[in-house]
């Protein structure tokens, strides 16, 4: 598991970030109840197909109509694997519309031992850019009518060379 201070992603400059318009930066937080996530930085396509951006915000607080909570059942598992993970979900809109969503993330740890941040990214592939953004003002993210979870795959064989 690579150490924050090796990927330094708190130093990405604000003009890199039209370049990388799909990552995120959560903070892992514990207590009594369990694992939280809170994001330190979101991109802005992620925040354009979101409609929402979640910087500062917990992940349960973006209110995806519940793919928040198949997203944070995929960053607890991350945390407790301490390997890069990549999932496809596909989430069905209220009009019959499917996203297919492609969620890559690398736990980060500030001891080695303990994750504490995760860098992710996230892209919905099942449909043009062009197409995504016709769709984009008619998804009304709160009435998704489900949520799947097609594969989970995890890179175990990753090294990092810095």
């Amino acid at each position: 598991m690579p150490t924050r201070i090796e990927m330094q992603p708190d130093v990405i400059p604000l003009d890199l970030l039209p370049e990388l318009p799909y990552i995120y930066i959560a903070e892992v937080m514990r207590d009594e109840l369990g694992i939280w996530f809170k994001f330190r930085l979101m991109g802005t396509s992620l925040t354009e197909r979101l409609q929402q951006d979640g910087t500062g915000k917990m992940l349960l607080d973006l209110q995806i109509g519940g793919w928040e909570e198949e997203w944070r059942r995929n960053l607890v598992y991350k945390v407790q694997m301490k390997l890069p993970v990549v999932d496809e979900s596909a989430i069905t809109t209220q009009s019959g519309v499917t996203l297919d969503v492609e969620h890559v993330a690398l736990p980060l740890s500030e001891d080695g031992v303990n994750v504490d941040r995760i860098f992710g990214s996230i892209d919905f592939f099942s449909h043009s850019e062009d197409e995504l953004r016709k769709m984009l003002p008619e998804l009304d993210w709160k009435k998704i009518s489900s949520v799947e979870l097609a594969k989970r795959i995890i890179i175990s064989n990753l090294r990092l060379q810095l």
